[in-house]
């Protein structure tokens, strides 16, 4: 029971699992291989001030645009309207528990500290999908045409079936950018950026060098292996993360993607070819790219063969987890600073505002995915200033507009973001009933293809 209960971990990240870093479809190439390396982006560095390439997004290009037929849409002297939008409920049993929570203790505090610039957040509450991509389209217009939401926060979804309603309406939306809907348009902002855009023609250093962390700050000439997920998203994101491990000087020995996408029950085959992977020997790291059922399978197993090297995953960060014994020993990458960081200001608000507002929510991903996209929203109301349009607030929004949490959360900058993630990150390592946090948060870089 308290295994299924834990697939809350699973739900938000799994959809970022093969994409995380802002795969472009247009394959892979390694350092050396038609990718343009700076020194910098090679380097772990803070959380704001990345290098980017170069890169640059014309709002004009982008889907969407920037004027509303209703520019004033769920705006009076005193309030500002905004509802939420995820699946509370799933088939599977997989959802985002927490999310409403964490972006509701957000918000309330910032109503207890007398509202944005004098204006209260009307916050009606996160409309659940279902994990239905009928039932999300049919809420998105309920939030846009019958409660005429000024924006929606936190938006999480496992499709992106809620765009052609928000596109139409010009509603825009903050969170956990797992789908392509936060991507190349304007009114998407998600925390860490566009997790699954395409054809950026850019890519990042962040998976090489959140193994390098795991292995003190060095790992050249180490070999790792990559397990994905059999699907096409899936395989493109696979070869994607493989170059980026590949550019800080760590060899790829095996990038397969053998689990079906409704998961495993024996994980014998690829247990065996992962044990002689690297010229009959283990890999050095092994980064699973699977959802929270299969990490735990293949961790599981791998231990039981005797693997002795590291493993990496995305999915295995959450406060229940603390003396989970299939994962002991196992890493777990993070977009930002881990929840269990007190020692940073902001992590600490964080707690104390669940604490005050939210008492029965554990801080996971998914709740802090929550309480962030609520803090950005917040933080972009407070740039734009009394003078609130829909307009207002999407040209100031894409125009050269940054947003980061110092120690928490790293910089993203729009209009790039729109097309790409943040190439940051932390990595933390579950060790009996803690999470000892191996990297703080950092950046790294973009690299040019």
């Amino acid at each position: 029971m308290r295994t299924r209960r834990l697939l809350v971990v699973m739900a938000a990240s799994v959809s970022v699992v093969t994409t995380m870093a802002a795969c472009s479809s247009g394959g892979s190439s390694s350092a050396g291989g038609g990718t343009t390396v700076s020194a910098d982006a090679l380097k772990a560095g803070p959380a704001t001030g990345w290098p980017d390439a170069g890169m640059k997004v014309d709002p004009a290009s982008l889907k969407c645009g920037l004027t509303s037929s209703q520019p004033t849409r769920g705006i009076t002297d005193t309030s500002i309207t905004v509802g939420g939008l995820g699946y509370l409920t799933s088939p599977t049993g997989s959802t985002i528990a927490g999310t409403e929570q964490g972006a509701k203790a957000r918000l309330e505090r910032a109503n207890a500290e007398g509202g944005v610039n004098g204006r209260k957040i009307n916050y009606i509450g996160t409309l659940d999908t279902g994990d239905d991509a009928a039932r999300t389209a049919a809420q998105a217009k309920v939030l846009a045409q019958q409660k005429k939401v000024f924006a929606v926060v936190p938006l999480l979804t496992r499709d992106a079936s809620y765009l052609d309603t928000f596109c139409n309406d010009k509603v825009p939306f903050f969170g956990w950018g797992t789908t392509a809907g936060y991507c190349n348009n304007t009114l998407g902002f998600g925390i860490t950026g566009c997790l699954v855009g395409g054809g950026s023609g850019y890519t990042s250093s962040t998976y090489g060098l959140l193994i390098q962390a795991m292995f003190g700050g060095s790992a050249k000439g180490k070999s790792a292996a990559l397990v994905g997920v059999d699907n096409d998203s899936a395989r493109t994101g696979l070869q994607e993360l493989a170059s980026q491990v590949r550019a800080v000087g760590i060899r790829t020995v095996y990038t397969k993607n053998p689990f079906p996408a409704t998961g495993v029950t024996d994980t014998t085959a690829v247990v065996n070819d992962l044990m002689t992977a690297d010229k009959g020997h283990a890999p050095d790291v092994i980064l699973h790219l699977l959802d929270f059922n299969s990490v735990v399978k293949l961790t599981s197993a791998l231990n039981s063969a005797g693997y002795q090297g590291k493993q990496l995953n995305p999915v295995g960060y959450d406060p229940r987890l603390a003396g989970f014994k299939d994962l002991q020993k196992s890493y777990t990458v993070v977009q930002w600073e881990p929840g269990s960081d007190t020692s940073v200001p902001a992590v600490k608000q964080l707690a104390d505002d669940f604490h005050k507002y939210a008492p029965d929510t554990s801080i996971s991903l998914p709740a802090m995915s929550g309480y962030w996209a609520a803090d950005m929203f917040i933080t972009a109301l407070k740039k734009v200033g009394r003078d609130l349009t829909v307009d207002k607030f999407l040209k100031v929004l894409n125009t050269n507009y940054s947003y980061s949490v110092p120690g928490a959360l790293p910089e993203t900058r729009w209009p790039i973001n729109h097309n790409i993630s943040a190439p940051c990150g932390s990595v933390v390592q579950l060790n009996g009933k803690v999470f000892d946090i191996i990297a703080k948060l950092f950046c790294g870089g973009l690299l040019k293809k």
